[in-house]
């Protein structure tokens, strides 16, 4: 607990956006009955599921106002969940899927002695992650119907990690290059790379159904910024200059979420793109309900957002966030190619 009033009180010290005009967003307290429990929300379905933890190492499903524990060994680390409310997640350092109340364990490649972990699944039930190969490398993978998929690596590499798939069975994630770990995406069934910032290492967090990938990469040494991805796979950087940030979640309309906070890992606030323009959510909640939201972590394509805040007692509390109307989502500026890049970094860094 110390440590979560600490991040609050770091908190006030990052730049904050001005008082939004209008709150955009009603903030739903996904646990109200344990309110000294902390807790987190990984993930959000286009159902409206939405997948929690506990510090207390139990895993839930919330939806329609209601929270299904789950029976999954406690300490499971839980990372995805589809519209029809199958889990999948990673315990003892290995990869489980969770549906019907049943949990199953997912093998690793055949002759090999490694396991696997899990990421992400999608509406068909494909599932992203990593497996270790009979040399100990690892491998992104995609698993279903009985089998598992080595997706490879970029330009030679030894090792890559899958952590996001969409509905087309694109993934996401990171692979070694002869310039440092980079971000890529799945065309074809074959990686390609996504570049990186001046600092040379990126890694994609998540994908939406177009094929735009978020994620972070590092401008220097100690920061790195958030980032979207054009159709063409240019990669545009959201970040704010002497502020390290990351993008976890994008959703089909461009919308990405995350956090900013200050290059060593200490204060972070959640964030939203509106317009195409990194906004801090905590200006687009009421002023009045004693939260700070401190990263969002995912955001469907109805526009709820998911993620971890600290209450004004100082415990840390998962939130869905609704949205009250039509939220303002990027322009076409995300969907053409590089051509507008040029205009990007200015007029996203002007409104701080």
């Amino acid at each position: 607990m110390k440590r979560s009033l600490k991040c609050l009180a770091l908190g006030l010290m990052l730049p904050v956006l001005p008082a939004h005009a209008s709150v955009l967003y009603t903030l739903v307290d996904l646990m109200p009955e344990s309110p000294l429990v902390n807790s987190g929300a990984r993930a959000i379905s286009d159902a409206g599921h939405v997948l929690g933890f506990t510090g207390d190492g139990e895993s839930f499903v919330y939806k329609n106002n209601s929270v299904s524990w789950l029976s999954v060994p406690r300490y499971a680390n839980p990372t995805g969940i589809n519209s029809s409310g199958v889990v999948v997640g990673n315990s003892a350092g290995r990869g489980i899927v969770h549906s019907n109340g049943v949990t199953q364990i997912i093998g690793g490649f055949s002759g090999s002695p490694y396991s696997s972990v899990a990421y992400g699944i999608n509406d068909a039930g494909q599932i992203v992650g990593s497996a270790w190969n009979a040399e100990g490398n690892q491998r992104a993978t995609i698993a279903g119907n009985g089998s598992l998929t080595d997706l490879g690596t970029l330009n030679g590499g030894q090792w890559s990690a899958g952590n996001a798939i969409n509905n087309s069975g694109q993934v996401t994630g990171e692979s070694q290059t002869p310039n440092g770990g980079h971000a890529f995406i799945t065309r074809n069934g074959q990686m390609v790379d996504l570049g990186a910032f001046a600092w040379g290492v990126s890694r994609g967090y998540a994908i939406n159904d177009l094929g735009q990938v978020a994620g972070t990469s590092h401008v220097t040494n100690n920061e790195k910024h958030a980032f979207i991805t054009t159709l063409d796979d240019h990669m545009v950087d959201i970040g704010l200059s002497g502020y390290s940030s990351e993008a976890f979640g994008i959703n089909n309309a461009g919308q990405a979420v995350g956090y900013f906070g200050d290059n060593f890992g200490g204060s972070k606030r959640a964030f939203v793109t509106l317009n195409g323009v990194m906004t801090d959510l905590n200006t687009l909640i009421a002023a009045n309900i004693g939260w700070t939201l401190m990263t969002a972590y995912d955001v469907n394509n109805s526009g709820q957002i998911v993620g971890v805040g600290i209450t004004a007692n100082g415990v840390q509390r998962a939130f869905l966030l609704n949205p009250i109307a039509a939220v303002p989502i990027p322009g076409a500026i995300w969907l053409f190619g590089s051509a507008l890049l040029g205009f990007v970094p200015l007029r996203l860094r002007a409104r701080f």
